[in-house]
């Protein structure tokens, strides 16, 4: 048993095939599927059920986390060695949303790799929730997302205060309030209550985003069941559907001030939902007694793209 195996094990359980994992791995289907017999028959067990769909037994879930573990200490080692030599080479895997990603990461990647050029970005984007997931299992060196309950396992930094609005067609207020509409807006901004919506149709993201869940909040809040007409992990989506008025979506505030310099002149009314939709936007990475050093350097490219993007949005 080697860090072959384990690299083994881990593509064979992320792609769930064996097929896909030897081509990941650029091996052939019987040198992976050698090497995994040979390692359940030294274990003792069977690490893997393989019928259609292949999925993992006990014993496979318990040495995956093994595994995981074995490949972050290798890479630790490797970043730390590289540190010692001076040698800034290496593969930052980093984390985002994909709304976040737009926002933030190209002036960002293009300042860090400014300043370490032999240093490949590895971008991986997903849900909130998964992200965080996915940086605690160490399959992310750093992540920009939103940290939620207990976080022992993690370095966390609070990056920007992110604000969600509620985007929708003042085509669609006034077919669905006449000359109200304006009255009706008003009084949502001013109770931060969407019971008036309550005909509104929406237009949500996935259930692991934290936009999405501040939106079932409010929803939840002001006792409606609302009528969701598409659902979609992709924000800029939802807001073209919103600028055709299919529905009303909630969407960072910075999202939208990015893609319309006057929302009003793409027909929209952006409605501002108060304090409970504001919540803190932090970059993470796992606790280890040495922290490659690119990580702490894009903590700080980071914290300083934004600061000048604060400082122009503010001129």
């Amino acid at each position: 048993m080697n860090f072959q195996t384990m690299d083994y094990f881990v593509a064979v359980a992320e792609e769930r095939s064996f097929t896909r994992a030897a081509e990941r791995l650029n091996v052939t289907q019987q040198t992976l599927s050698a090497n995994i017999a040979h390692t359940e028959k030294e274990l003792g067990t069977k690490l893997l059920d393989r019928s259609v769909p292949l999925t993992l037994t006990y014993a496979g879930e318990e040495f995956l986390k093994y595994a995981r573990r074995f490949q972050a200490t290798r890479r630790a080692m490797r970043q730390e060695f590289r540190d010692i030599s001076g040698n800034e080479r290496g593969r930052l895997r980093v984390g985002v949303t994909a709304t976040r990603g737009h926002i933030i990461m190209p002036r960002s990647i293009a300042a860090f790799q400014k300043q370490h050029p032999l240093i490949s970005i590895e971008l991986h984007e997903g849900e909130n929730d998964q992200l965080v997931e996915w940086l605690s299992g160490g399959q992310l060196d750093l992540v920009v997302a939103t940290i939620t309950g207990p976080a022992y396992d993690l370095v966390v930094h609070d990056l920007f205060l992110e604000k969600i609005v509620l985007v929708v067609a003042y085509d669609l207020l006034r077919e669905l309030y006449g000359n109200d509409a304006d009255a009706v807006v008003a009084k949502v901004e001013k109770t931060a209550n969407l019971s008036p919506f309550a005909d509104l149709p929406f237009l949500t993201v996935g259930k692991r985003d934290v936009a999405g869940n501040l939106a079932r909040q409010a929803f939840e809040s002001a006792g409606i069941n609302p009528h969701i007409k598409v659902m979609s992990r992709n924000s800029e989506t939802l807001m073209a559907l919103a600028v055709r008025g299919v529905g009303a979506c909630f969407l960072p505030s910075e999202l939208v001030a990015s893609t319309f310099t006057k929302p009003q002149d793409a027909g929209l009314c952006v409605i501002e939902l108060g304090k409970d939709m504001t919540y803190s936007v932090s970059v993470a990475w796992r606790k280890a007694e040495h922290v490659w050093s690119a990580i702490t350097s894009f903590d700080e490219v980071l914290k300083e793209q934004l600061s000048e993007v604060t400082s122009e949005a503010s001129v």
